[in-house]
């Protein structure tokens, strides 16, 4: 292809919230863009918990008032033994970092039809109930992007670029294998939408809940309409020899947790169980031959933090401003291009990556609930906790430090027992002796 046979400088595969904010931020700089997503929005999806550190980008997007309009304003995190007898509460203005004291608890069907919209109101052409079929890109002669719609019809765009945001769904990853499971991360979810589910008063009323097991995990967000999103996170392994259905699996767990049982006692189910499995991956290249991966379509981490549209929507911004820079310095050689120029772009992910991974990874292991549900005012050790859950993806030194400091206290505390330990409960499986 030469320069003058394209139709648009970035094609970009994915209306989530990394493809439509990379869309927007494109387009508001100028460069056409066109954005195909295989579904019509509004869309059920999960991942409704939001992250203080999502602000500035909201700002950017002129998006930060519609927000705020529309959704639950989430200024903390509960956390609680599954019996309730251990509860700690996080405020995130308790971080270090001031500014960035609250976030969003939204309804995704509505969140991501806003930012999609807005990508179009900024000048990209999108193209809804379309799923890419065939997209080959090249830093040298572009990509020629094919995608069907329902009815059967094509539409092809030639891009200089394409950004890869279809989600986990990884169009380029799948078809290249470059995608690599997380071993020890193997997680399964299973999740509905309730009504009645009591909150707490005033403004904790928006906190998202998070019930701690030993074999997993739930989730409790408030969202508009007093609904309310439900899940149980557990091993894979598990889930797969229960023999349970989804909706058996969900609603046996929650009567078994008397910290859950208590929060849905008056709660009705207002929506099919649905369920994820093989959460926790990265791609072995997130900026290739022509290409970027963004968001989910390069790597996704377990979702305890509420960390997968900040560090979606983070990577989008990353890679949009990358590129305006990129492909105004391009001569039609396509060097400007070429993936060596985006190797910042891909250290910069793998960092936010592994700085979240390195917290998960922890969360699973033994000791850790023990310090993460009593922590230490010491040393500004919670104060670093904090700001990492708030969505601080380079904490400074100071802060690095200090996590530094609690993950060796978890690891003292996996081998020797040196701090109280919290007692937790099974639901899933037989209890058995500690």
């Amino acid at each position: 292809m030469s320069g003058r046979d394209f139709t648009h400088d970035v094609a970009v595969i994915g209306g989530g919230p990394s493809g439509s904010t990379a869309a927007a931020l494109l387009a508001a700089a100028g460069r056409r863009v066109v954005l195909f997503e295989k579904e019509r929005f509004p869309r059920f999806h999960i991942g409704e918990s939001l992250l203080p550190f999502n602000l500035d980008l909201f700002r950017r997007l002129g998006v930060l008032d519609p927000l705020k309009a529309c959704f639950v304003e989430k200024w903390g995190v509960q956390l609680l033994s599954g019996d309730g007898s251990v509860t700690h509460h996080i405020r995130f203005e308790e971080g270090f970092e001031p500014g960035y004291p609250m976030a969003f608890q939204v309804l995704r069907s509505r969140f991501d039809e806003m930012l999609l919209h807005n990508a179009a109101a900024r000048g990209a052409e999108v193209h809804q109930g379309h799923t890419v079929v065939e997209a080959v890109p090249s830093h040298r002669h572009g990509c020629e992007v094919v995608a069907r719609a329902r009815d059967g019809s094509t539409v092809t765009a030639r891009a200089r670029f394409l950004l890869d945001a279809s989600g986990r769904n990884a169009f380029v990853a799948s078809r290249r294998r470059l995608r690599v499971m997380t071993p020890t991360l193997r997680k399964a979810a299973v999740f509905a939408h309730y009504e009645g589910v009591a909150r707490a008063a005033g403004r904790d009323a928006g906190d998202i809940v998070l019930i701690f097991l030993r074999d997993g995990w739930f989730w409790m967000i408030p969202l508009p309409d007093a609904r309310t999103s439900v899940g149980l996170v557990t091993d894979g392994s598990v889930v797969k020899s229960s023999g349970l259905s989804p909706e058996e699996l969900l609603e046996t767990s929650l009567d078994r947790c008397p910290a859950a049982r208590e929060r849905l006692r008056d709660a009705t189910r207002v929506s099919e169980v649905l369920a994820e499995s093989d959460y926790s991956y990265a791609c072995l290249e997130m900026a290739g031959d022509g290409y970027l991966l963004v968001g989910d379509a390069a790597a996704f981490i377990d979702p305890v933090f509420s960390t997968g549209v900040w560090l979606g929507m983070s990577s989008a911004e990353v890679a949009a401003d990358m590129l305006v820079d990129a492909l105004r310095r391009d001569d039609g050689s396509g060097e400007s291009l070429a993936p060596r120029i985006f190797a910042g772009y891909e250290r910069r992910v793998r960092r936010h990556v592994r700085t979240y991974s390195q917290l998960v990874t922890h969360f699973y292991s033994a000791g850790f609930m023990d310090l993460f549900l009593q922590p230490s005012a010491r040393f500004g050790i919670r104060e670093a906790v904090i700001s990492l859950m708030a969505g601080m993806f380079d904490p400074p030194l100071a802060i690095r430090a200090r996590l530094g400091y609690f993950y060796l206290a978890v690891r003292l505390q996996r081998s020797f027992n040196v701090f109280p330990r919290v007692p937790l409960m099974r639901v899933l499986e037989a209890e058995r002796p500690s």
